[in-house]
């Protein structure tokens, strides 16, 4: 459905007169369209400053990124630290799952037993 400007304010005044629409849903919108504006002015600020420090090289065209480099750097993990990440991983998913309770007894053995006992408990515990 694709309305003009006109029918837009006449179907917006209607749904505000029937209260199908709240004044403060207009304004929600109004400043997440404002927000949306802001965010695609810095997005085109930064292409076109990407254009501006082009550089010439062996007659092509290379475009510096500017603070885009750091953004995309990728830390290599260690497989310790990655198996520590799962197994975190696993523990929290298992843990909100359960009850006040039942996590506060798995809290306590991991403080005790480790964190591949407290996620034997909880899988005993989830079931």
């Amino acid at each position: 459905m694709k309305l003009d400007p006109r029918q837009s304010h006449y179907v917006l005044q209607a749904l505000l007169a029937q209260r199908k629409v709240g004044a403060r849903h207009v304004q929600a919108i109004l400043e997440d369209w404002r927000k949306e504006i802001a965010a695609l002015r810095k997005r085109l600020a930064t292409l076109e400053d990407l254009g501006v420090r082009g550089v010439e090289k062996a007659g092509r065209r290379v475009a510096v990124k500017a603070g885009l480099a750091e953004a995309r750097v990728k830390r290599r993990l260690s497989p310790k630290v990655r198996a520590l990440r799962r197994q975190q991983g696993q523990y929290m998913g298992l843990v909100r799952r359960l009850k006040a309770g039942q996590k506060a007894r798995v809290r306590a053995v991991r403080e005790k037993k480790g964190l591949a006992a407290a996620i034997r408990l909880a899988l005993s515990l989830g079931r």
